[in-house]
């Protein structure tokens, strides 16, 4: 048995399993925290720009959202970070670079300073052209585990750490410090302008999130 729930977000209609009703999933459209709770009836406010039943689809809440980043974009920014500090970065045709302590140099020169276990946040920066220059549009991250997974960037291809990502994960604390940090020192200060709720998620308590701001479709 399914209830129907309506996302608060971005006005799609769901069906979701009864049984997880009270529980808060992540919208299957826009990716935001949603309540499984029966949709409005008659008469309650319902979000101005909510869609008809004709226009939505059902969409089993439950069902699998795509987990892996296909592939290294070269606009794109890539950062790896760990629990308390920036792993390592791309940089595009010169590769991944890991950081030493005092900086960071070519992996491939320097592959024992990669943690050889962990838990790992890998963020896709969704960087676009525009008329003004180069800007950030969205950040979505993914998962990196278990015993060697940074390893992969020294041993395969540049681009077969993204066969290690488990799923999505929000980014802790710490490590929305350091993304700012990685922002702020490769990047100029409009780089974020035309998305400001990157630098509020960065700087802010959203601790569910895994995607922010806008991506091309791969």
């Amino acid at each position: 048995m399914s209830i129907r729930i309506v996302c608060k977000s971005c006005g799609s209609k769901i069906d979701a399993k009864d049984e997880l009703r009270g529980q808060t999933r992540r919208c299957p459209k826009c990716h935001n925290p949603i309540l499984i709770e029966p949709e409005p009836t008659a008469g309650a406010d319902v979000p101005a720009n909510a869609v008809s039943e004709a226009d939505s689809p059902k969409v089993d809440i439950t069902a699998p959202e795509p987990l892996k980043i296909r592939r290294l974009r070269p606009n794109n920014l890539y950062v790896i970070l760990g629990t308390d500090r920036e792993i390592a970065y791309w940089k595009g045709a010169e590769g991944w670079f890991v950081n030493v302590g005092n900086g960071f140099e070519a992996v491939k020169r320097a592959p024992d300073k990669l943690p050889d276990i962990g838990t790992f946040a890998l963020v896709e920066g969704n960087v676009v052209q525009t008329d003004a220059g180069r800007r950030l549009m969205g950040l979505r991250i993914r998962k990196l585990a278990g015993r060697g997974v940074l390893q992969t960037i020294v041993r395969g291809g540049e681009a077969d750490i993204l066969e290690k990502t488990s799923g999505p994960v929000a980014l802790t604390g710490a490590q929305k410090r350091f993304m700012l940090q990685h922002i702020r020192t490769h990047y100029f200060y409009e780089f974020t302008d035309d998305a400001p709720e990157i630098i509020e998620y960065l700087t802010g308590f959203d601790s569910h999130s895994d995607v922010v701001g806008t991506f091309s479709e791969d």
